[in-house]
């Protein structure tokens, strides 16, 4: 479960009832399924269908069902899987071969040049509440935020991701932001418009105002980890930024407000500009990190040749295994953000109602299939 902000009674059964065995769960979602599909044809059929139709495969596999590769992604994710395009992660790491300074490997040049523009631990939080400043201020204007909405920051460690969104309910939300994970100005910047300003946050908080308090939809306060509602969420989250801030405004705020408060005011910002441009919005890593976990999923390959597949596409050991033990934890999860930010982006387009789009995303019960349906960029686009 990713978060849950329903009825409290429905919090404290769960709680006290024992585990049911993974057939009876099986049977259960089988017959809600069943019932879901009586109903007339509506988006909110749809939307219950598709989230119903991933319970009921979790459950499958919990019964020790094995699942192929494209069924998973079809049935827990709604989605298909996208080739693999070794040719363009070549041509990232050409172009970050060019940009970047130094000797050695990528991964080696690039966490080298990255580490002299990391934040201290002693201005993190300063640095964050100087992004949520700007990036709430932009979310507002262009969605109109629930009535005290807001976040709060903590400082952890030993986790497997870089920042965390933790959804309370009634619009609060607790953001953890992980020290054992090198943060830079730009990169914190991403992660706060991705966890709160306009991403996970806003999209909970706005989904939470509008279907579950107004319309009294309850099945928007349950958010299955393993599940479509996920896939458009990190997709959504992946565009947060750049549906708030052009690329100039993007830099402007970088070097003139969150450098300063993280006293970096005197870094190589143009290369900076220009690696951080070469990597992308997250095509590159997570193509790169979606085709491990198919292999080892589908192919059953080893952690050490998917590790050596990874520092081959310009990872660093380090990264690649990390990624290797998110995969082998969450499993189907992990191309939630690749499949997720390729139908979103779809979605959303380039054009002039590129934020009314999005806003429909926060707005509506949407499944990874109604959007690509609607989609704004054609395949290839």
């Amino acid at each position: 479960m990713d978060s849950y902000f329903g009825p409290p009674a429905w919090r404290v059964e769960a709680r006290r009832g024992k585990p049911r065995p993974p057939k009876d769960l099986l049977a259960h979602s089988q017959d809600l399924l069943q019932q879901v599909r009586s109903f007339p044809s509506t988006e909110r059929r749809e939307f219950l269908e598709r989230q119903l139709v991933a319970v009921e495969a979790y459950a499958r596999s919990l019964s020790g069902e094995k699942l192929s590769w494209r069924r998973t992604l079809r049935t827990l994710l709604d989605a298909e899987p996208l080739p693999f395009r070794l040719d363009a992660i070549r041509g990232v790491v050409e172009q970050l071969n060019a940009v970047l300074p130094g000797r050695g490997s990528i991964s080696s040049r690039l966490t080298r040049f990255l580490r002299s523009f990391a934040i201290p631990r002693t201005r993190m939080l300063a640095v964050a509440e100087a992004c949520v400043k700007v990036t709430r201020a932009r979310t507002q204007a262009a969605f109109s935020l629930p009535s005290k909405e807001g976040v709060r920051f903590r400082l952890v460690r030993g986790k497997p991701w870089g920042a965390y969104t933790w959804y309370l309910g009634r619009s609060r939300s607790v953001i953890d932001i992980n020290l054992d994970h090198p943060h830079h100005p730009e990169g914190l910047l991403v992660a706060i418009t991705h966890e709160a300003y306009p991403g996970h946050h806003t999209f909970l908080s706005v989904r939470e105002d509008l279907l579950v308090r107004r319309k009294g939809w309850r099945e928007h306060s349950i958010s299955p980890l393993m599940s479509p509602l996920s896939l458009i969420s990190e997709g959504a989250a992946y565009m947060a930024m750049y549906v708030i801030m052009a690329e100039e405004e993007t830099r402007e705020v970088v070097q003139d407000v969150l450098a300063p408060k993280a006293g970096l005011s005197h870094g190589d910002f143009d290369t900076y500009f220009a690696v951080l441009s070469a990597i992308g919005t997250g095509e590159y890593q997570n193509s790169v990190i979606m085709e491990a976990a198919r292999r080892l999923a589908e192919e059953g390959a080893t952690t050490r040749q998917v590790v050596a597949f990874m520092t081959d596409c310009g990872f660093s050991r380090r990264s690649a295994y990390r990624a290797v033990s998110f995969a082998r934890t969450y499993k189907a999860y992990i191309c939630t953000y690749r499949l997720g930010l390729h139908i979103v982006k779809s979605y959303i387009g380039t054009g002039p109602d590129r934020v009314a789009r999005y806003s429909e995303i926060l707005r509506r019960p949407f499944t990874p299939s109604a959007l690509r349906a609607t989609r704004a960029l054609q395949p290839g686009e």
